[in-house]
């Protein structure tokens, strides 16, 4: 069985777990992981990208013709594709796909992050197609990462580590922040990172030159693999840390080795957060983030969500960060957040740079 076979598996039996009759996935995350293709984002009117998954029956496809160009369909384990040319109604082809799959009516499964020229094209064409919100499947479906997957995170993670070494090179006060972000970013290029963005104190390419006794946030989501986003942060201190920052990093760091002792396999996702929170207001500090939040292929923030509230428990496979601490001043936050794994009796980090806080002064 071939990756994405086994895939398109997956997203049957969860569909059928929720108690659906298939799934209606749009342009995004959910369908690069089904069809290893990347279709450009908007939705309808801009473009109809559309997988349709029957719990039983034939899935099936809808692309523009550009996309049809563009994409390997004949890897694609979903064999039936209809296309139209832009300009045309998707309409007709829509409902091909949909005369394909068998499904003529019931409940289809839809990402919350539909737009909603999909989900009106969807009730134009199929009105007797009732979509459905359904986070017991959309949460699940990519939430525990294969080898291929976990490959191209430690990439991404190691892309990291290399704009870390950079950072500390090259931050220094006098240096501004446009400079010394387009040494990180060539740097994490280098090690193979597929983004050119980065975030912190980098999300603003700015002309202002760092000063002395800067705490620098260096961020560098969405630094990537194969479309796998790692994510991680650091502090940089630019010279000798106030009694309170010293305390504030030592805090974190406590915190951090908390955290990463209470991932296991089968512990509830909101009992890391708590742990970590509990260890910051020992020291008098208030964790106001969710201390950890799935990454992968989606944008931003994807299950798992290590916070109040979810008790799912956490599998060997998952891949999330550990985020503990607080805000020293305005939007300067002290944390340190890796990327990482949970394995079969514990947890591994993929974020290698030192967290030490000497190893982080560096002028």
């Amino acid at each position: 069985m071939t990756r994405l076979t086994h895939r398109l598996d997956r997203a049957r039996r969860l569909a059928a777990a929720a108690g659906v009759d298939g799934l209606y996935i749009t342009a995004g995350a959910n369908f690069r992981w089904l069809t290893d293709e990347d279709a450009h984002p908007g939705g309808w009117p801009l473009w109809a990208s559309i997988a349709i998954v029957p719990v039983e029956g034939e899935a099936a496809m809808v692309i523009s013709r550009m996309h049809a160009d563009i994409f390997s369909l004949e890897r694609s384990p979903i064999e039936k594709v209809f296309d139209y040319v832009d300009g045309e109604d998707p309409i007709p082809a829509l409902r091909a796909a949909f005369g394909v799959t068998g499904l003529s009516r019931g409940t289809v499964a839809v990402d919350d992050a539909m737009w909603f020229g999909d989900a009106d094209l969807l009730a134009t064409a199929m009105p007797e197609i009732r979509p459905r919100r359904a986070s017991a499947v959309f949460d699940r479906l990519r939430a525990v990462k294969d080898a291929d997957e976990i490959e191209h995170l430690r990439k991404a993670s190691a892309a990291h580590d290399a704009g870390y070494a950079r950072a500390r090179e090259v931050i220094r006060p006098g240096v501004t922040v446009a400079e010394a972000g387009a040494e990180i970013v060539a740097a994490m290029t280098a090690a193979g990172s597929g983004d050119l963005a980065l975030s912190g104190v980098f999300h603003d390419l700015s002309p202002r030159p760092f000063a002395a006794g800067e705490i620098v946030d260096v961020d560098l989501f969405p630094g990537s693999h194969g479309g796998y986003h790692a994510d991680s942060a650091r502090n940089l201190f630019l010279g000798e840390p106030s009694d309170e920052a010293r305390r504030m990093y030592e805090a974190t760091l406590r915190a951090w080795e908390a955290s990463m002792a209470a991932v296991k396999p089968g512990v509830p996702a909101e009992s890391v957060h708590r742990v970590c929170a509990e260890a910051m207001a020992e020291a008098g500090y208030e964790q106001v983030w969710k201390v950890g939040h799935g990454v992968g292929l989606a944008p931003i923030h994807e299950p798992p969500l290590l916070q109040d509230g979810n008790d799912e428990p956490l599998e060997a496979g998952m891949v999330f960060t550990i985020d503990p601490g607080a805000f020293i001043a305005r939007n300067t936050p002290i944390h340190i957040e890796d990327t990482v794994v949970v394995t079969a009796d514990g947890v591994e980090s993929l974020t290698r740079f030192p967290r030490t806080l000497d190893e982080l002064v560096v002028a």
